[in-house]
């Protein structure tokens, strides 16, 4: 049963269902069609005959003394009036003609034509039409399409006509329409089930030919591990099939690097990490071997406790960017804040940093109203002021600018610290990216790299744009672009 749920066993089902109905209708259309064109040219031929007779002056007596002799094929009968009811001479009337009024019919002006059974013989298509002997002949019947289409009428006693008025009977046997129509039906009934027979077996050597393509992409992703990300599918067309391979190549690429990002994150991580535990264990493991002063004991703890500290900033921060890459726009707790007066609150926090580094810290702002997460938006301000203030000398100045250019909030965090170095514009808002011959000059080795990564990561999820400018040893502008509410 698994193979009935297959592409190709679906597709090949719904083809042939398809083709079925398809060639099922054609079957009757080419059935009806041919029906009606063989009845419309016997039609056409009685009529033909009908009008020959009755241009024939002596046609009404050679019937009534029984002289005329019909041609071979042909049914050919006269029908008079005779008390209540007709005497038919060259053919007896078939019961169904007078059980059905025809010959009543007829003689009112009404022709119409009527297929009666003859027993073992093929049925007789009759047509009875009025004859009144006169000079000159009558006129022409009416078109088979008239005459095959009659409105019907019962006729009293009273409305018989004079006994001067005959009805004209003229048929003809319907062999060779049977004979046609069974010929047809039988090649159509051979023909329909061969047809669907060999559609099904080209349809499925079809459809595997099509999806080879995606046999082997199957097969190629099958054997792709999370160690072995390198490999790509075979694409080979520019069909739809195509766009599925350079697809899933794209996915891959793209897993390649979410993987490789993720490993080089994780040694990272662990190589922060390691340097502030291995100063925690070195640290208690020479306090706990020997004796020491209090003082000894007190710098230990006090080396201990600032490891400590570093090592929870680190955590904390790899938590936010964990967060975050869970995280999308949608599930972001937004409000509408002043980003003004976060700039300024920010600025008015880390005023004693400032100060204790000997740098002038200022602000200048406008009311700016966004639409953001406020824990993550003070966060980014508070990286990228922290991160000018820890990358300028004593006696610097940094200040941050908020205004706003058209449907943006634009916040510039400039300041006249070490800057940075045009090769390494492309790579400061990378995770653990720290420019250490800048901290160097500073004298700030507490950083982690991860300040500017968290940046990027928040201004991407509220749908902005973060960019840096920069000159080494001129200082640095961090750009900020976020979309305001009020527009």
């Amino acid at each position: 049963m698994k193979g009935f749920h297959s592409i190709r066993a679906r597709f090949t089902g719904w083809y042939l269902v398809v083709l079925a109905i398809l060639l099922i209708a054609m079957s009757i259309g080419i059935y009806w069609v041919l029906r009606e064109t063989l009845v419309a040219n016997v039609d056409e031929a009685i009529t033909r005959r009908a009008n020959e007779l009755m241009r024939q002056p002596d046609f009404a007596a050679r019937m009534l003394d029984d002289s005329y002799l019909p041609p071979l094929g042909e049914v050919i009968g006269l029908a008079v009036p005779s008390g209540d009811g007709w005497e038919t001479f060259g053919i007896r009337v078939p019961d169904a003609l007078s059980s059905q009024s025809e010959i009543d019919n007829a003689a009112a002006g009404k022709p119409s034509f009527v297929t009666l059974d003859s027993g073992d013989a093929p049925p007789i298509r009759y047509l009875l039409v009025r004859y009144t002997p006169q000079e000159p002949p009558p006129s022409d019947l009416p078109s088979p399409e008239v005459l095959r289409r009659p409105e019907r009428v019962d006729l009293s006693a009273s409305e018989v006509p004079a006994f001067d008025d005959a009805v004209l009977i003229v048929g003809q046997p319907t062999d060779a329409i049977i004979s046609a129509l069974g010929a047809l039906r039988g090649t159509l009934l051979l023909a329909v089930p061969l047809t669907l027979l060999l559609s099904a077996g080209g349809g499925l050597f079809l459809i595997r030919r099509a999806l080879q393509p995606v046999d082997r992409m199957t097969a190629t992703t099958r054997s792709i591990e999370e160690t072995d990300l390198a490999q790509r599918v075979s694409v080979q067309s520019d069909d739809e099939l195509g766009r599925l391979g350079r697809t899933l190549n794209s996915m891959l690429s793209r897993l390649e690097e979410a993987f490789a990002r993720q490993r080089q994150f994780t040694d990272d991580a662990s190589h922060e990490l390691r340097t502030p535990l291995s100063v925690i264990e070195a640290e208690a493991t020479l306090a706990l071997r020997r004796e020491r002063p209090a003082e000894q004991y007190r710098e230990a703890l006090s080396t201990i406790a600032e490891e400590a500290t570093s090592m929870h900033r680190l955590v904390d921060q790899l938590l936010s960017l964990a967060r975050g890459d869970a995280l999308d726009r949608e599930h972001l707790q937004t409000e509408i804040l002043d980003l003004g007066v976060v700039v300024s609150d920010v600025a008015a926090a880390l005023g004693p940093l400032a100060q204790e580094r000997e740098i002038a810290l200022s602000t200048q702002t406008t009311p700016v109203r966004i639409a953001g997460d406020p824990v993550r938006i003070r966060r980014l301000v508070v990286n990228l002021m922290d991160n000018a203030i820890r990358y300028t000398e004593p006696g610097g100045d940094v200040t941050a600018i908020l205004d706003q250019e058209s449907d943006h909030a634009v916040l510039r965090v400039r300041d006249t610290g070490v800057g940075i170095a045009p090769e390494h514009l492309d790579t400061v808002f990378e995770r653990f990216v720290r420019l250490d011959s800048s901290r160097l000059r500073t004298g700030d080795t507490s950083g982690s790299g991860l300040g500017l990564a968290i940046c990027r990561q928040i201004v991407s999820l509220h749908g902005g744009e973060i960019a840096v400018d920069s000159t080494l040893g001129q200082g640095s502008t961090f750009t900020v672009r976020l979309r305001r509410s009020d527009v």
